[in-house]
């Protein structure tokens, strides 16, 4: 496996494990049968940050490919 083909799957999977987590915390809140209006603001806020990071997991995944991932000269 290509060093490339490592640093792609590995954005991927710290993606997902975020994923599993905001999941798990969700399930976590319905069975402490907090009030339905809170789960679902806490859901939809988790939502809106699992999107943004899988935004930025794919401008990574862009990177990489660019050829970009140790261009330090941008930052």
């Amino acid at each position: 496996m290509d060093d490339n083909k490592l640093k792609k799957m590995g954005v991927w999977v710290i993606v997902m494990l975020f994923a599993v987590y905001f999941v798990s915390l969700i399930a976590i809140c319905v069975f402490l049968e907090l009030p339905m209006l809170a789960v679902v603001v806490y859901a939809v806020m988790m939502f809106l940050f699992l999107v943004v990071l899988a935004y930025e997991g794919w401008q990574r995944i862009k990177e990489i490919d660019g050829g970009l991932e140790d261009a330090v000269d941008n930052y």
